[in-house]
């Protein structure tokens, strides 16, 4: 019985021992948010259109933040946009941008036409820069439009 009210004694030592939060095993790691914010296209499949379409790019950040971030993209090819911009509101995490195809943009004798849409950079209202893709690869972050009848 003795042996046993000594081992409880050290048991519950040791347990309360543990729970000091200066020697907590579990404070040595970082749970912090490390990973800057971006913005990404949401997909980077290929689109394909027809002449007088509207095609439609969502953009999306990884954290809605407490402000506007403004988006610059361009386009070039059938459609040219050489500095297009995009607005994400306040807490927003997503933001689309639309091009109506001109009926026109296949010129004969061509069958087809095409574009690239590419996010080139963003910035927050109080002109932080924004990381272009998950991985940081800005190069990466480029979606082809095919434009058939």
């Amino acid at each position: 019985m003795k042996k046993i009210i000594v081992l409880i004694s050290i048991l519950s030592v040791t347990l309360f021992y543990s729970c000091k939060k200066n020697d907590s095993p579990g404070d040595n790691f970082g749970f912090g948010n490390n990973l800057p914010p971006y913005v990404t296209i949401e997909s980077l499949d290929d689109i394909s259109a027809a002449p007088g379409d509207t095609v439609n790019i969502t953009l999306q950040m990884r954290t809605s933040i407490q402000q506007t971030v403004t988006a610059t993209y361009s386009a070039v090819g059938a459609v040219n946009v050489p500095n297009g911009t995009v607005v994400f509101n306040k807490e927003a995490k997503e933001a689309t941008v639309s091009f109506i195809l001109p009926a026109n943009v296949i010129a004969p004798p061509a069958t087809s036409a095409s574009f690239v849409f590419t996010l080139v950079k963003a910035q927050t209202a109080d002109g932080k820069a924004l990381t272009i893709g998950q991985d940081a690869n800005a190069s990466a972050q480029k979606v082809n439009v095919l434009i058939e009848p």
